[in-house]
């Protein structure tokens, strides 16, 4: 009898195992594809598990919509429930609908794809979906504040940087005669590095200032660098500097206040797609070369017109003529128009974020968003 208990309770422990491991394999995040209708409109719909990424094609009437979206695994499919389609002579504009995913307009004019925000018919994109800012204008410095999206920026102003988020305002002083020009100066994760421009011809210190707490400390070299080197680009914690004039390229880590030389055999290297590769310094040095990433969503200059870029689309989202492309992430971009910076993204369109009269002549390395 006890025998025949403790196998049942074996079978039992068995059986509960199984089920967890099901359940799991189930669950358990995988790529997928699946294609489905909704309203006449057809959809795809996929999931990358290595990129952690939906991707959503609507295919209507000959034209196609392609929006990717971040986000964890979800065991359901088909998410899509419901889609309106409006139209008129030279636009048509989409609007899916999903309990899990916030779906904003897709649209095309003219055969050209636009932000559903620079779409003036009120019967195809009604106000409801566009969302209006006061410009209640604040002075800093030469400054005028409008909407500052939450974020912390760093305004050069010659001699160091004006520092402003929605609460505060302050100047970091750093030089004592007027620096009209900062090449070597970059954003690294939540620091900005500059180079010791109170030098002349080499310099052989840097800046670094925290975001967090607008600490400034800095970084000594152990010999002199030149002013003839570029930054290469950045990870999230590191930044890469070639030193054209000696052939070098070094590995900066600004919060550890570490620099370290990692040319090999007169090669460097580079981040391509994502991926570091080998590199010839030659190539680094005459081709001024810099890192590519794979992003689900970039924003690029064209004419001075600002586009984003998906896999399959390039969307026109703003009407205005941009001088400069400031900061970008998957969710917006920041840039420059005449004297004034805005922001962009899908949900609030373009926004007037600042102004500062110096920037109709000098505008390029000025600005840094946080």
């Amino acid at each position: 009898m006890h025998l025949i208990k403790k196998a049942k309770k074996r079978r039992i422990f068995f059986l509960l195992l199984m089920i967890i491991f099901l359940f799991y394999i189930g669950l358990r995040s995988k790529n997928y594809e699946k294609k489905y209708t909704v309203n006449n409109v057809s959809i795809t719909e996929r999931y990358l598990k290595k990129e952690r990424e939906y991707q959503f094609v609507f295919e209507v009437e000959g034209h196609t919509f392609f929006v990717p979206i971040a986000r964890k695994y979800m065991h359901k499919k088909s998410f899509v429930k419901n889609i309106e389609v409006r139209k008129n002579d030279d636009t048509i504009c989409i609007f899916p609908e999903s309990v899990q995913f916030s779906f904003m307009p897709l649209c095309k004019k003219n055969n050209e794809y636009i932000s559903y925000h620079l779409i003036e018919e009120e019967d195809i994109v009604s106000k409801d979906y566009k969302k209006e800012y006061l410009e209640d204008e604040k002075n800093f410095g030469n400054l005028k504040l409008y909407h500052l999206n939450h974020h912390k920026y760093y305004i050069w102003n010659y001699k160091g940087f004006w520092v402003m988020d929605e609460d505060n305002q302050k100047e970091i002083s750093l030089f004592t005669n007027d620096v009209y020009t900062i090449p070597l100066a970059t954003q690294v994760g939540d620091f900005l590095l500059l180079a010791d421009y109170n030098s002349r011809f080499v310099f052989q210190k840097f800046y670094v200032i925290s975001s967090k707490n607008d600490k400034v400390r800095e970084l000594l070299l152990p010999s002199e660098l030149p002013y003839e080197s570029y930054f290469l680009g950045s990870t999230s914690k590191k930044v890469y500097l070639v030193d054209k004039k000696n052939k070098k390229e070094y590995e900066i880590y600004p919060k550890r206040l570490s620099i370290t030389n990692v040319t090999q055999n007169n090669k460097g290297k580079i981040l391509v797609n994502g991926a570091w590769e080998s590199i010839g310094m030659q190539s680094l040095i005459a081709k001024e070369e810099k890192f590519s990433f794979k992003k689900s969503i970039s924003y690029v200059l064209e004419d001075e017109v600002l586009y984003a870029i998906t896999m399959q689309n390039k969307t026109k989202v703003s009407n205005q003529k941009v001088k400069e492309i400031v900061y970008q992430n998957t969710d917006e971009v920041y840039y420059i128009v005449d004297d004034k910076l805005y922001y962009y993204n899908v949900f609030e369109g373009e926004v007037l974020v600042m102004s500062y009269f110096e920037w109709n002549f000098n505008y390029k390395n000025m600005i840094y968003v946080f």
